[in-house]
């Protein structure tokens, strides 16, 4: 059974990093993070709202994080078989992300509830997990995998906590720039969205490869 190290939540933190930048879920964050804040908004309250929001996140991924270790334990007797195809998997799925090629995805819509201020981003971090399973399908299911695979409570729960905290940090960084009105911080982020898949899909690669190369050969 798989043991977290430093480097595995390293990993995990840069996919939930690379997941927030979603081309259908990103663009949304100015106006929802506007509805619910309020013109007015201080610094103050865009870094509480941000924090609001990825307590969201952190909420329902910690509920994959659950599931995905039921499943683990499971599946115990098959484990390294499950590695080897996982690993597979999520280095195709890089390589799909890389050039470029698009498959069909689910998208789930997200809207606005009728509580703003904070409980309100609350909320709206659920949502927003919840439209990111569509959008980034392949960095979700490399690290529902990757959950799976560790098979502790414990470890599979954590990993969902790093990955949600990863697009927890973005997430208020954009909120912040919402703000301030940093409107020409943000467009040349979104401009960079193409960019970022592509380094995304290397970054899946990278963690398909370590996972085959950890568990057959670091440990052996």
């Amino acid at each position: 059974m798989a043991t977290l190290h430093t480097s595995d939540f390293i990993l995990v933190f840069s996919a939930g990093i690379f997941a927030l930048f979603s081309p259908c879920a990103y663009p949304l964050l100015p106006g929802y993070i506007m509805y619910y804040l309020g013109k007015e908004s201080t610094i103050r309250k865009a870094i509480l709202g941000g924090f609001a929001c990825t307590l969201g996140l952190i909420s329902i991924f910690s509920v994959f994080g659950l599931i995905g270790t039921m499943i683990g334990k499971l599946a115990q007797t098959i484990i390294p078989w499950l590695i080897l195809v996982a690993g597979l998997i999520i280095i195709v799925m890089g390589l799909t992300m890389l050039i470029g090629i698009k498959f069909p995805t689910l998208f789930i819509p997200v809207r606005a509830t009728g509580r703003k201020g904070f409980i309100g981003m609350y909320l709206y971090g659920l949502a927003y997990g919840l439209a990111t399973f569509g959008c980034s399908a392949p960095i979700f299911l490399s690290i529902l995998l990757y959950s799976i695979i560790t098979g502790g409570i414990f470890d599979g729960i954590i990993t969902f906590i790093v990955y949600s905290s990863g697009m927890g940090l973005p997430l208020i960084m954009t909120t912040v720039l919402v703000v301030m009105a940093k409107d020409m911080m943000y467009k040349k982020i979104f401009k960079a969205m193409p960019l970022i898949e592509k380094v995304g899909g290397i970054f899946l690669i990278i963690i398909g490869f370590y996972l085959l190369y950890y568990y057959y050969f670091a440990q052996s």
